[in-house]
């Protein structure tokens, strides 16, 4: 009886047109769009050599030395001038500058007014200086020989060259958050099942209430073939925007398709439960519910051009990003794309999986509650 279900939901979805058009079509049609916006973008980031303050009251040589190996085929990537808190303020104010550190005893800070490529690279800079700071100063605590330490050092040049082997794109960043507001649409596919279940909003749902089938059985059946539809849509965008509009999303396929399927999974979840916790609204309004819920979080994620207001709740309302379902699925992306290291892909996952999770048990939770006083 399940595979008899889930046939002929698979049929009745396929004919859907307008939501196939709305879920895959116009997400390509979108990234058409982003091509020819973006097109240029790459080459109108390619890093040229900024101006940049310190300000300190103490000897900052060793740190300078480190800053300026910081090179591009053209030479110096940032040229360092000594200033006044004063002046550095004013000159960050007026964009004669892209940042300064300031030196405070054995606190250093960076103090920028936007956030493009270069000041990302001082920030990861900064970062990677204190981590080396902290170990140099653990190893000569521990005796090491300082000879030793310089060794270790100069062996990290293999990792600038190695890096170099992937470039910054941030059009690839656009089409990342793109992909996963594509997936997080998936909702309207979870609502479509739950109005077709419910009797108080549609004839079919009153049939199903009142036919002797396991509610339950019916239910993971619709999501089941659900699920199979829009994974393969996925791929089908996913498909369009690698092979077509040439994005590169790296090497990872088998964790990008991981990727997208609790993804999709996650959207059709989370359409679910808003269909189940809203059950008495009409199902228009859940729609612009949903879309108003996934366009807020697209914009949150960086879709918009608003990668500064992304950045800016990554570094001090971290847990607004974990809880950003689009920012979830796209900053999956990105991490498989630029990220040497997968532990923080795994850490990302995990919170996507774990929504996936709190979803559908929910669900579970409110269609064993369903109950109406007349049909």
């Amino acid at each position: 009886m399940f595979w008899h279900l889930f046939y002929y939901r698979l049929k009745i979805l396929i004919t859907n047109l307008p939501l196939i058009f709305w879920t895959m079509v116009f997400p390509i049609l979108l990234g058409l769009l982003f091509m020819a916006a973006f097109s240029n973008l790459d080459q109108a980031n390619l890093l040229n050599q900024s101006a940049i303050g310190i300000v300190s009251e103490e000897d900052t040589s060793e740190f300078e030395t480190m800053l300026n190996s910081l090179q591009t085929d053209e030479g110096e990537l940032f040229t360092v001038s000594h200033l006044s808190k004063q002046e550095a303020t004013t000159q960050l104010t007026n964009d004669k500058i892209i940042g300064y550190y300031e030196f405070d005893k054995a606190d250093i800070q960076l103090f920028i007014n936007q956030n493009h490529i270069e000041q990302t690279v001082l920030s990861e800079f900064l970062s990677q200086y204190l981590q080396i700071q902290d170990k140099v100063t653990v190893l000569l605590n521990a005796g090491v020989n300082p000879e030793e330490i310089h060794a270790q050092l100069v062996a990290n040049e293999d990792f600038i060259t190695e890096s170099k082997e992937r470039s910054f794109s941030q059009s690839n960043f656009y089409f990342f958050a793109l992909l996963g507001m594509t997936i997080l649409n998936g909702f309207i596919w979870g609502l479509g099942n739950t109005n077709d279940q419910q009797a108080n909003q549609s004839a079919n749902g009153i049939r199903i209430c009142l036919s002797p089938r396991n509610k339950f059985v019916v239910s993971f059946a619709n999501l089941l073939a659900s699920f199979v539809l829009f994974y393969l849509q996925s791929l089908v965008v996913l498909g369009v925007f690698h092979f077509i509009y040439r994005v590169d999303f790296g090497n990872n396929w088998g964790w990008i398709f991981l990727l997208i399927a609790i993804g999709s999974l996650n959207a059709l979840s989370f359409g679910t439960l808003m269909g189940n916790f809203s059950s008495k609204i009409s199902f228009d309004q859940k729609i612009t519910i949903g879309t108003t819920l996934t366009m807020a979080m697209s914009f949150l994620a960086g879709m918009m051009g608003t990668e500064s207001i992304k950045y800016w709740i990554s570094q001090n309302l971290p847990l607004l990003g974990k809880i950003n379902l689009v920012n979830l699925i796209s900053e999956g992306f990105y991490q498989l794309y630029y990220y040497q290291s997968l532990q923080p892909f795994y850490h990302n996952l995990l919170w996507l999986a774990g929504f996936t999770v709190v979803f559908f048990l929910s669900n579970v939770y409110f269609e064993r509650r369903v109950s109406y006083d007349h049909l």
